[in-house]
C-alpha cells in the first residue's frame, strides 16, 4: 500500500458516453435528451474497479446527472470518494463567451447546488469541460461560486486562491484522469457519424478495463485530499436554481391550434425509444401554441416496431397506431396518417429524427401564408450534417430539375418533414406511394394554385437504424416523374 501522501491524485471524468468531445460537432446537444443514458452503468464499473484496488478518487459529475441519480453520488461519498463539479452539462467555452458570461456563472452555481444536495458535502473542485488554451477568465467565477480548485482539460490542478502558480500546491501539479464511459462496452453504437470518429470513440472501449487496472495498481487519492482540503458538510439543502426556467405546460385553449403529428415508420425498433423521448419533450415545448396528437403509421414492419408503438399509444391519450398490412411506402403512410385524423393542421416528421422536431414551432407560424411549409436544408440558411456528399449531389440536382421545370423558387422538393393545412392536401391524388410521393404532393398542390413556403432546417444523418431509401431506384423514379410533369400528366 502507498502512504496517503505519496499516492497520486486520481480523477474520473464521469460524463455520459455521448458527451465525448470528439463528437461535439457531429452529435450536438439537441440529441442528448433522446440518447439512452448509460451514466449509472459506467459509474458503477469505475467505482467497482476502485474498490478492488482499495483506491479512492475524485469523480467529476455534471449537475444534471446529480439531479437524476443522487443515490449513486451518495454511495461514492460513503466509499470515501470526492464528488466534484463538471458544470451543469458539457459546454464549449467559445459558445459561452459568445452568449455571455452571466449564463456560465449561473450554471456553475446551479451545478454546485445540485451536487451538494445529492452528497451533503461541499463541492470544492471543478473540471473544465473545454480546452484550457491560454485563457482563464472563468476562474474568478469558479472562486465566486465556492470552488477551491480546477482540474484543467489537460490534467493540471490549479488552486484558485493562487491561480498563477505552476501547480496546485502541496506538490500536486497534475492528476491522473480516467474516463468512466470507456468501461461501458454495452453502450449503443451510433450510425451516421464519420468512420474515423467512430473508430476513435469505440476503439477506446477495447481493453479499457485492463488499462484502468494498470493505472489503479499505482494507487490514488482524491485531489482535495492531496491539496490538504477537507469538504465540510454542505449548508442546508436549498432548491436547485433553474438556469432557464421552463414555462409551465399550458392546457389547450380555444386559440391553440390542434396539430396531428404523423410519423411513418418501417422497421425502426432500434430508434423508437429515442423517437418517443423526443415527441414527449416536443409536447411540452409546444404546449403554449399547439395541442398535439400523434398518429404512428407502421408501414408493414417486420421487427418489433409495431409492438413498441402499440405500447406507447396505450399510455399516451393523444396517440394512436395505424398499421399497413404490407409495406406501401412513406408517402402512402403519410396519407394514411392524414386520413386518420380530423385535425385542421398536420405535420409529418421523419422517424429517424433527421430534422429537429422543435423546428415545428417556427414552421407553424408560417402557415398563415401557406398550405404547406416544408423543411429545406438547401435554403441559404439551411444546412446538412454527416450526409454523404454523393447523396447531396443527387438530391440537389433533382431539386434543381423540379425548380426549373415548374418555375418555382423552391430549393427542396423531397423532404418528409412538413406542416400542412390538412384540407389543402388530404384529397390530392397519389400515384407514387414511396419517397417519390413527397415531391409529387408538392407538384400537384402547386398545379392547383396552392402555396408552399420553405423553412431553413439542418438535415442530419440518422443515428439509429438503417435508411430505407434505395438511391438508384429513387433517382430513376424521379426522372420518370419529371418526364410526366414535363408532359403535363401530373396536375
Amino acid at each position: 500500500m502507498h502512504p496517503a501522501s505519496a499516492r497520486p491524485a486520481l480523477a474520473f471524468d464521469a460524463s455520459e458516453w455521448f458527451h465525448d468531445p470528439a463528437w461535439a460537432r457531429h452529435v450536438p446537444a439537441r440529441h442528448w435528451r433522446r440518447l439512452p443514458a448509460r451514466w449509472p452503468q459506467a459509474l458503477a464499473a469505475a467505482a467497482a474497479a476502485c474498490a478492488r484496488h482499495g483506491v479512492r478518487a475524485t469523480f467529476f459529475v455534471d449537475g444534471l446527472a446529480a439531479t437524476r441519480w443522487p443515490a449513486a453520488l451518495r454511495q461514492l461519498v460513503d466509499a470515501g470518494h470526492e464528488v466534484a463539479s463538471a458544470g451543469w452539462q458539457p459546454v464549449d467555452v467559445a459558445n459561452v463567451a459568445a452568449a455571455g458570461r452571466d449564463g456560465l456563472a449561473a450554471d456553475l452555481v446551479r451545478a454546485r447546488a445540485a451536487l451538494e444536495a445529492a452528497t451533503g458535502l461541499q463541492v470544492l473542485g471543478f473540471r473544465a469541460p473545454w480546452p484550457a488554451g491560454g485563457e482563464s477568465w472563468w476562474r474568478g467565477m469558479l472562486a465566486a461560486a465556492g470552488h477551491r480548485y480546477e482540474l484543467t482539460a489537460t490534467g493540471h490542478v490549479v488552486a484558485l486562491d493562487r491561480p498563477d502558480e505552476a501547480g496546485g500546491g502541496d506538490g500536486v501539479r497534475r492528476a491522473q484522469v480516467a474516463t468512466a464511459w470507456e468501461l461501458d462496452s454495452a453502450q449503443p453504437r451510433l450510425r451516421g457519424l464519420p468512420a474515423p470518429l467512430q473508430r476513435v470513440h469505440y476503439g477506446r472501449l477495447v481493453g479499457a478495463a485492463a488499462r484502468l487496472d494498470a493505472l489503479l495498481r499505482g494507487g490514488g487519492t482524491p485531489i482535495a485530499e492531496r491539496l490538504g482540503l477537507s469538504p465540510a458538510a454542505a449548508a442546508a439543502a436549498a432548491p436547485v436554481p433553474s438556469l432557464h426556467p421552463a414555462a409551465a405546460v399550458q392546457p389547450a385553449t380555444p386559440s391553440t391550434l390542434r396539430l396531428a403529428v404523423v410519423v411513418p415508420l418501417k422497421d425502426e425498433a432500434e430508434g423508437v425509444p429515442s423517437l418517443l423521448a423526443e415527441l414527449d419533450a416536443l409536447t411540452a415545448d409546444l404546449a403554449g401554441c399547439a395541442a398535439l396528437e400523434f398518429v404512428f403509421v407502421d408501414d408493414g414492419s417486420t421487427d418489433a416496431t409495431a409492438s413498441l408503438l402499440a405500447e406507447a399509444a396505450a399510455v399516451r391519450p393523444r396517440a394512436r397506431l395505424v398499421r399497413h398490412d404490407r409495406n406501401r411506402g412513406v408517402a402512402a403512410a403519410i396519407r394514411t396518417g392524414l386520413l386518420a385524423t380530423d385535425a385542421p393542421f398536420a405535420a409529418s416528421i421523419d422517424a429517424d429524427l433527421s430534422y429537429d422536431p422543435r423546428e415545428l414551432a417556427p414552421m407553424l407560424r408560417l402557415l398563415d401564408a401557406a398550405d404547406v411549409v416544408t423543411a429545406s436544408p438547401y435554403h441559404p440558411r439551411g444546412g446538412v450534417r454527416n450526409v454523404p456528399g454523393w447523396r447531396l449531389v443527387l438530391s440537389r440536382t433533382l431539386s434543381w430539375c423540379y425548380r426549373r421545370l415548374l418555375r418555382r423558387d423552391l430549393r427542396t422538393w423531397t423532404a418528409c418533414f412538413r406542416v400542412y393545412r390538412r384540407e389543402a392536401v388530404v384529397d390530392l391524388p397519389q400515384q407514387y406511394p414511396g419517397f417519390l410521393g413527397t415531391a409529387e404532393l408538392l407538384v400537384r398542390l402547386l398545379r392547383r394554385g396552392g402555396r408552399v413556403v420553405e423553412h431553413p432546417c439542418v438535415l442530419e444523418a440518422r443515428l439509429f437504424g438503417v435508411s430505407k431509401l434505395r438511391v438508384l431506384r429513387t433517382v430513376r423514379d424521379h426522372l420518370g416523374l419529371l418526364w410526366q410533369v414535363a408532359r403535363g400528366r401530373i396536375s
